[in-house]
């Protein structure tokens, strides 16, 4: 999955996911649950990043709600202009640790 920056439709998409996650784990209660994809997140508590937004904190709130950790540890995306820093777009949200 990939949500363009800036997307306005953060709140929807963890909607829906919320709603299929725990209609899986309604019929399979200890199901293991791995979400990867391009999130354009940048939560400082996954990377050092000085500034959160709202998908930032939507995306970091889902993964605590359903227990999920991060896996990626090395930036995803190298920049190639000057004064842009490496960074984590994709993410690796599971339960299974």
């Amino acid at each position: 999955m990939s949500i363009p920056p800036y997307s306005s439709d953060y709140s929807k998409f963890f909607d829906y996911l919320t709603s299929k996650v725990e209609h899986i784990l309604s019929l399979y209660s200890f199901a293991e649950i791995s979400i990867l994809g391009d999130f354009n997140v940048h939560h400082q508590l996954w990377l050092s990043y000085p500034f959160i937004n709202h998908s930032d904190e939507l995306t970091f709130n889902f993964a605590l709600h359903h227990d999920l950790e991060q896996l990626m540890q090395h930036p995803t995306r190298i920049p190639d202009r000057l004064g842009e820093s490496p960074n984590i777009l994709v993410l690796f949200l599971t339960s299974n640790l």
